[in-house]
């Protein structure tokens, strides 16, 4: 077909792929057997009225998830991940899934059953008690994909500078987007025959206007006259947004319509607070409601959808102006019938449907197959001779009957469950990001704020609510610290200098700028145990530490691995005792763990590296600080720790016998760690907060070696031997032992007051 280039040129498509989209999925909450979940819509997952992630549709138990907008399929999924597994785990709590189907399956006998969403603004529920009276509750159960398209504003601006027919920008854009819904009712009939989901719905389904439906199955319920659809009596013009903005009105003066907002139709204008406002501000974006939930995908849409919807709509851009509302009505009869037409039937109109697709291929063929387009266009293609290949036909080739329907969405919803469920310590989709910023990001969307990855690489977040902005780097990195906090705390020697001379005790040594100099102390060691660390290190970096006086040879090594990490290196007395890891927020314990180092367990029969290997496959250990525990590794450390207990990777230990492959007990380096928050005496607590205050630290890891830490601390029972900037909170939220911590969400309650106190 000859392509129209009224708006856009056809070299101007890759940059409108580039246009916006934001997502909005619609579910019901069902327990196991089917049956509409009575469980109120949970307060894990903040209060409604100031959630922009996690809302209610009309129904308590209907949920709908939205996505920030975002010009990229991956991160709308990655939203869509973390809601979902946010969701699923409160869900899982209280035996619901999510419901795969946009048509319910069981619905109560007794509608007083349906319970209308309880929101904190009592007009939203009247309204909605309002819209259960005039067209039933069944309809309003109904669930779909909301897909918001904001056509790429650089691109459109180009546009208009390129032309010479309109002087005004704001008309220029209004009459794009009037193009685009115009083009769309009439030709959406193509997008129902190829992702219409719903041939089924309970058996007592009706609604107030339009009956029962007249088949048991049809390709689209949802889309049908038995969706959600207004009285015929409402009649809108959309010849132009002027002529929209008084059918509109005149449909509320005359008592059609209660308010703009129970227009429902397949396109929704966004802009402004009302329909007049558009002609002033513009149409910025539109809203595509007529997108059936793929049951086969956890997220109710698949990437090849979210490209196939945004192929279509660049192509309605390119193909003429219906123009008339004659064209819209002649359009959504097609819909209706495609709708209603059996889910193997062939397109009402294959010529026009291959004339469509002719259009989208010439489109695809700009973009290089950016997001596979030129396959998807292969996949429309032999579904229109295939109708078994679109969507609604491999549901039915499936579930062939209404029974089978229950049975496939039950067996869908507990697998999409258990997807949901998976590596609960990750946030899904966000998994590039270290484990403490995951946990900071999956508290703040359960608690309604607002946030924006800034670098992901860096684990720089932005959090904002209620107008008050934060930035945050690395879980806990925040404006509350000073800059000259975190040098004290990297610093060991100016720690321990402030630490000793406020009264703490802190172990004795020596510091070293000078390897040689290092290496000529070795003769002034004591005959105990050492410890050779960096002067500025985090995460237990360079550090060794030997039990017992070492060999030359070995203390040489230890210096060789702190002067890889800095340029001044300590030489300190051990402490014995067992390593404690406090966790201060606002001059708070928060938290304490226990750190055991790295080891192996013999078995008597297997090498060390092969016990290691076996330790490794713990799903809970990863790399990069994005996994509870941390891989051990086979390295130089580790050989020199095994040489000095008489090991080497190929030892194959006793039955049961413990084998540590470090020193030192960071988790960085592959320890466990043990919650001990309860069982630590309180003295010790504030010791660490002291030390927390004196380096000025709002959030403080200090390292303490104690003796016994359920006995009273004395000058000679404990020693602090080190504290970090910020410490990692994943130790203390996903302890290999004991009860998990929230720090994530305490740190949020002292940036954010009132997150978790509003009404």
């Amino acid at each position: 077909m000859k392509i129209q280039e009224s708006y856009f040129k056809l070299d101007q498509v890759p940059g409108l792929w580039r246009s916006t989209v934001g997502l909005e999925r619609e579910s019901l909450r069902v327990n196991h057997d089917g049956n509409i979940s009575k469980h109120l819509h949970s307060s894990e997952w903040g209060t409604r009225k100031q959630q922009p992630y996690i809302q209610t549709d009309f129904a308590e138990s209907q949920l709908e998830l939205i996505t920030p907008p975002s010009v990229s399929i991956s991160e709308l999924q990655a939203w869509l991940s973390s809601f979902h597994q946010i969701v699923a785990t409160t869900n899982e709590k209280n035996g619901d899934l999510l419901w795969p189907f946009s048509t319910p399956v069981i619905i109560p006998e007794n509608t007083e059953d349906i319970k209308i969403a309880q929101l904190e603004k009592i007009d939203e529920y009247k309204y909605r008690a309002f819209l259960a009276d005039l067209y039933g509750k069944h309809v309003q159960l109904i669930s779909g994909i909301h897909y918001n398209f904001q056509i790429n504003p650089d691109i459109e601006h180009d546009s208009f500078e390129a032309q010479s027919d309109y002087d005004d920008e704001l008309q220029f854009n209004n009459k794009i987007y009037m193009h685009l819904a115009r083009n769309y009712f009439r030709y959406r009939w193509l997008l129902t025959y190829l992702i219409g989901a719903s041939p089924y719905v309970a058996p007592n389904y009706a609604t107030n206007l339009y009956g029962k439906p007249h088949a048991e199955r049809m390709r689209s319920i949802r889309q049908s006259r038995y969706g959600y659809q207004n009285k015929e009596s409402v009649v809108m013009n959309y010849n132009s947004l002027e002529d929209f903005v008084t059918s509109i009105e005149d449909a509320i003066d005359s008592g059609a319509l209660s308010l703009e907002k129970e227009l429902y139709r397949d396109v929704r204008l966004r802009g402004g607070a009302n329909a007049r406002e558009l002609l002033d501000k513009g149409i910025s974006y539109l809203e595509f409601r007529n997108i059936d939930l793929n049951p086969y995908h956890p997220h109710g849409i698949d990437d090849e959808t979210i490209a196939l919807v945004r192929l279509f709509l660049i192509t309605l851009l390119f193909i003429p102006d219906v123009k008339y509302d004659t064209e819209i009505v002649k359009g959504t009869k097609m819909n209706y019938a495609t709708s209603e037409a059996d889910a193997l039937d062939a397109p009402m109109d294959i010529d026009e449907a291959k004339w469509l697709v002719t259009a989208m291929r010439e489109v695809a063929d700009q973009l290089s197959n950016t997001d596979n387009v030129s396959s998807i266009v292969d996949k429309v293609e032999a579904s229109l001779d295939d109708p078994s290949l679109t969507l609604a036909g491999r549901i039915v080739e499936e579930a062939t009957e209404y029974d089978s329907f229950l049975e496939m969405g039950l067996r869908l919803a507990k697998e999409h469950q258990q997807v949901y469920l998976d590596k609960p310590y990750l946030l899904h989709g966000f998994e590039n990001l270290e484990l403490s910023t995951q946990d900071v990001l999956k508290e703040a969307i359960k608690a309604g704020i607002k946030v924006r990855i800034i670098d992901s690489e860096e684990n720089v977040i932005e959090l904002s609510f209620q107008g008050q902005t934060e930035y945050v780097k690395s879980a806990n990195m925040t404006r509350l610290d000073s800059l000259i906090s975190y040098f004290l705390m990297e610093n060991k020697v100016a720690t321990k200098v402030l630490l000793d001379e406020a009264g703490l005790k802190v172990p004795s040594g020596t510091s070293f700028s000078n390897i040689e100099e290092a290496k000529a102390y070795y003769t002034s060691l004591p005959d105990k145990a050492i410890v050779v660390k960096p002067k500025n290190t985090n995460y237990g970096l360079g550090i060794t530490i030997f039990r017992s006086k070492p060999s030359e040879d070995d203390y040489i090594d230890g210096l060789n691995f702190a002067f890889k990490e800095d340029h001044t290196v300590l030489v300190e007395e051990y402490i014995e005792g067992t390593e404690l890891r406090f966790y201060i927020q606002d001059n708070k314990t928060m938290a304490i763990v226990e750190r055991r180092p790295a080891h192996i367990i013999g078995d008597g029969v297997s090498t060390i590296g092969e016990l290691i290997d076996e330790v490794n496959k713990n799903p809970l250990r990863g790399r990069d600080h994005k996994a509870p525990l941390t891989i051990i590794e086979k390295g130089e450390i580790e050989t020199l720790q095994l040489k000095n207990y008489g090991y080497t990777f190929d030892s194959v230990p006793e039955d049961g016998k413990t084998v540590y492959l470090r020193e030192n007990s960071n988790v960085s380096t592959g320890g466990v760690s043990i919650d001990r928050t309860d069982d630590t005496h309180e003295g010790y607590k504030k010791i660490a907060e002291k030390a927390s205050q004196l380096l000025e630290a709002s959030f403080c890891g200090v390292d303490i070696i104690i003796e016994d830490y359920t006995k009273e601390p004395t000058q000679d029972n404990y020693g602090i031997i080190e504290a970090n900037f910020n410490p990692m909170i994943a130790i203390h939220r996903f302890p290999g032992e004991g009860t998990p911590r929230l720090l994530g969400k305490a740190m949020l309650n002292q940036l954010f007051p009132d997150v978790y106190n509003r009404g």
